[in-house]
């Protein structure tokens, strides 16, 4: 998904929805075509301008097992689909969700904030995540975040990043066919000349993170997140 797989990631995609997706008959045929055909758009325009995305309906959601994130990374432009395959506590505060891709490349979240990537190469290879969501109490705040980031060679950097928490208000969300009410953060960080800020939306229901826009690491950039089925 994220490198020079970046397509057929996105045909693995289709393909796993529509195979999770449930029904028979003319209605998983046409659920089926229609996924295929988007992945096959995709194949069919490399090295031609974007293709369109996956467009990704409450019908199919419904007929898909587990829960479901979207991601897209600024790099490339283009869709893919995680699925949750494991969580647990910890010592830390909140939940820790590894999700990954459909060419197995992993994220791992901690109540929605981003500590930990597998398999991108230039990878974060962990990060605290407690300054940030203590930021989420809706009063702002900050403080140091320790991000270790993959290097040549099999080396890593530890850095302190100091960051600040931004309040930036209520915002309603689309998510599907769902408006979702969230408040919104921002977050900027800074360690020398290398700066980032990131974005998240939580939900005012649940408390739990619907959206985000995530700095991964200089080699990488950014990748949006998006939770479509909790």
């Amino acid at each position: 998904m994220m490198r020079r797989r970046t397509v057929f990631a996105l045909i693995g995609a289709a393909f796993a929805l529509a195979a999770c997706s449930g029904g028979s008959g003319q209605k998983q045929d046409s659920t089926l075509t229609t996924l295929f055909s988007s992945a096959k758009a995709v194949y069919d325009s490399w090295g031609q301008p974007a293709p369109q995305p996956v467009v990704v309906t409450r019908a199919l959601l419904d007929q898909t097992p587990g829960q479901v994130m979207q991601a897209i990374p600024d790099r490339t432009g283009l869709q893919d689909f995680l699925r949750l395959i494991a969580q647990r506590r910890d010592d830390g505060p909140g939940v820790v969700e590894v999700w990954q891709s459909s060419d197995n490349i992993q994220f791992i979240l901690r109540d929605g904030v981003l500590v930990g990537t597998k398999g991108l190469g230039p990878d974060m290879r962990s990060a605290q995540a407690g300054a940030t969501l203590a930021g989420f109490d809706g009063q702002g705040g900050g403080g140091a975040r320790l991000i270790t980031l993959a290097g040549g060679n099999g080396s890593a950097q530890r850095v302190e990043f100091a960051c600040d928490m931004t309040q930036m208000g209520r915002d309603t969300i689309q998510i599907v066919d769902q408006r979702v009410s969230t408040y919104r953060m921002q977050e900027t960080c800074a360690y020398g000349g290398t700066t980032f800020t990131n974005e998240y939306w939580v939900e005012t229901s649940s408390g739990r993170m619907r959206k985000s826009r995530q700095w991964v690491s200089p080699g990488f950039g950014y990748i949006a997140f998006e939770r479509l089925k909790n």
